[in-house]
């Protein structure tokens, strides 16, 4: 769970600054979208956990980063995807935990299968 933690942070930051450098919302829904499938497959169990804090950190680095007094190339487009961003988190994390299960559930299988085979 830490590691996926510190995998969090760092695909939050990579995230905020594509979405403070983005003229459209596309690209930085594609990263949200892709690091939390990436955490879902890596925890399958637990993959809602961290794209809830992936949402959740993506929330904080929006205010940090007005607070800080960043500009982002358009503000209407970082409000947007910061807004929006839980869902691409949810769903890219449960795409994720489900890959990490079927893959898995299929190796199981075909090694059943070859056992039957070599009996």
């Amino acid at each position: 769970m830490i590691r996926n933690t510190f995998l969090t942070i760092a695909f939050t930051l990579i995230i905020i600054v594509i979405n403070l450098n983005s003229d459209v919302i596309h690209i930085p829904l594609f990263f949200i979208f892709s690091g939390a499938l990436i955490l879902g497959y890596l925890q399958p169990k637990k993959g809602w956990i961290s794209a809830l804090q992936l949402a959740f950190s993506i929330f904080v680095g929006f205010y940090v980063s007005k607070i800080v007094g960043l500009t982002p190339t358009k503000y209407s487009v970082f409000e947007f995807i910061t807004y929006i961003s839980p869902l691409p988190c949810l769903f890219g994390g449960f795409m994720g935990s489900y890959f990490n299960k079927t893959i898995n559930q299929n190796d199981d299988r075909r090694g059943s299968k070859n056992r039957r085979w070599m009996d």
